[in-house]
């Protein structure tokens, strides 16, 4: 029996070791069980729903102006909830700090802040496909 997080599972094989060990950076892994009460399936579909629509979300934020500000708040807010879902804290708090100049009409602080925003929660979207299409078979590593 090994202990991955707050609960235990027989480990029968490396491929089994290697699905219990969630190791994607920004992702707090061991909270985001804990929250989703050790239902590591249904963490893996939200984990995937994320890397799947969170680049159309970033896409739609890239260029921000004045008459875009209101969308953008909208936008921002939902990335806040969804980071903070699979618990990527930092993209999500980063989220929640644009959304508030956003709302309240900081055009500057959100340009000053957007770009690094940008290509981290896309590093952020990169990691977690990347652990979730896992190693390379013996065969494609060729």
């Amino acid at each position: 029996m090994q202990t991955y997080g707050y609960f235990e599972k027989t480990i029968t094989n490396a491929a089994d070791a290697r699905a219990w060990e969630i190791n994607i950076p920004g992702v707090n892994a061991d909270q985001a069980l804990h929250v989703f009460d050790g239902d590591y399936d249904l963490y893996l579909t939200v984990l995937r729903s994320y890397a799947d629509n969170t680049p159309a979300v970033l896409g739609k934020i890239r260029h921000v102006s004045e008459d875009t500000l209101p969308g953008y708040a909208i936008c921002v807010h939902g990335l806040k909830s969804a980071s903070g879902s699979i618990c990527a804290e930092n993209i999500s708090e980063r989220a929640a700090e644009l959304e508030d100049m956003a709302k309240a009409g900081n055009l500057s602080g959100v340009l000053a802040e957007n770009d690094v925003f940008l290509r981290d929660a896309e590093n952020l979207v990169k990691g977690i496909s990347a652990w979730l299409d896992g190693p390379p078979a013996k065969d494609d590593a060729k």
